[in-house]
């Protein structure tokens, strides 16, 4: 394949993450606004959120398998098919239990994207450089968040916003139909049994169980960075609004940074980088304990970029290493795996975070959080292999 045809199908994963990412980040921006709507606190709106992440955990298996045996075109299709209706049923809702289900919908749809893109970069870039490939088609997440963070900024109208957004997503839908792509070959396709092939390599459950803790601690931050910036810090909603893109920001360049860095490592390059990340995130939560003691809300943005950057940056360093783990035949089932425990991760972390808000408030949720990211830091570092014995 040329260089050329490489850059297009780059473009167009990105533009998947980017699209599917948006239905759910304009819910994060618009906290303040949907929680007055809707009558939530900010439990319940951990809980309404976590409806999000449970519909990509109760899907990530079953989707790795859909992928391989439709393929990328038919899957992009359908993710976005799911993700404009959820979007759509939320932008109806008038209270939590269907707008639950409408995340859920978005959940189940974004389940499709990461086995779906994983599969075309492990198909269409060599193994130097698939981490960095790897990373920057993950820079949609980052760049659709950040779309929605300015979108939400610019418009005090949430529902407006919602339904805008399931028009486009319905139509990259049908554009994904549209799309004349040369699918990688398969070979005899995966059934459920085939998973247990997957669980039963060495390490890879400890390897997951890291990343569902790092994924806990990305969608408690996520998901309460805008409403900690109004509550604790004082900042106005489009501040607030605006301190989530530059997160996301931050993220797309932390995701393509992170990539390369693991690709120039000679040895443990993937676990160097995740290691590097958890403690540079934990560094990062820390801060954010003390920086309402100082009145420091102009150094926010600096914080939500530090977090942003690495708490939202491993992504493609995980599903890399997982995917390079594994008989290729298998890659689908391998990054549904990772997503099952990643995605339960993302699903618990809202709903203990705000738990955590309601009753005991920002400071020891924060700290609990960053004994959540050093105790999976600390696993990764767990992994490393040791160095070969000299001749």
């Amino acid at each position: 394949m040329t260089a050329a045809g490489r850059v297009s199908r780059l473009v167009m994963l990105f533009l998947a993450h980017g699209i599917c990412t948006v239905n759910f980040v304009i819910i994060l921006a618009e906290a303040p606004a949907i929680e007055e709507s809707l009558g939530l606190n900010h439990a319940t709106f951990g809980l309404m959120v976590s409806g999000y992440y449970g519909g990509l955990l109760a899907c990530s298996v079953p989707a790795g398998i859909v992928v391989d045996r439709l393929g990328i075109r038919l899957s992009l299709a359908l993710a976005h098919l799911l993700s404009g209706i959820g979007i759509g049923l939320f932008a109806l809702s008038h209270s939590m239990a269907p707008a639950m289900v409408g995340l859920a919908f978005c959940g189940a749809g974004y389940s499709l994207i990461n086995p779906a893109t994983a599969r075309g970069i492990l198909a269409w870039f060599p193994v130097r450089g698939r981490a960095t490939a790897m990373g920057t088609k993950q820079t949609g997440v980052p760049a659709g968040g950040l779309v929605a963070a300015l979108a939400a900024a610019a418009s005090a109208d949430w529902r407006l916003l919602a339904f805008v957004i399931a028009a486009v997503t319905l139509a990259a839908a049908a554009g994904c139909l549209a799309l004349r792509l040369a699918e990688p070959a398969s070979a005899t396709p995966v059934r459920f049994s085939d998973v247990r092939m997957v669980l039963q390599q060495r390490g890879l459950m400890t390897f997951n169980l890291a990343a569902s803790m790092y994924g806990l601690a990305q969608g408690a931050f996520l998901a309460y960075l805008v409403l900690f910036a109004g509550d604790v810090m004082g900042a106005a909603p489009a501040t607030a609004s605006l301190c989530l893109g530059v997160a996301y920001v931050a993220a797309a360049v932390g995701r393509i940074a992170w990539g390369f860095l693991s690709d120039n490592i000679a040895r443990n390059g993937r676990l160097v980088s995740l290691v590097s990340c958890g403690l540079l995130a934990a560094i990062g939560v820390v801060m954010l304990v003390v920086l309402p003691r100082f009145g420091g809300l102009a150094a926010l943005p600096f914080l939500a970029a530090l977090i942003g950057f690495t708490l939202s940056g491993y992504a493609g360093l995980t599903q890399t290493a997982v995917a390079e783990s594994v008989d290729p035949r298998l890659t689908g089932a391998a990054i549904g795996f990772n997503l099952l425990m990643t995605n339960t991760g993302m699903m618990l972390g809202p709903v203990l975070f705000g738990a955590g808000v309601q009753f005991v408030g920002y400071g020891p949720s924060w700290i609990f959080l960053v004994a959540v990211i050093l105790l999976a830091a600390g696993m990764f570092r767990m992994m490393f292999a040791p160095p070969r014995a000299a001749p």
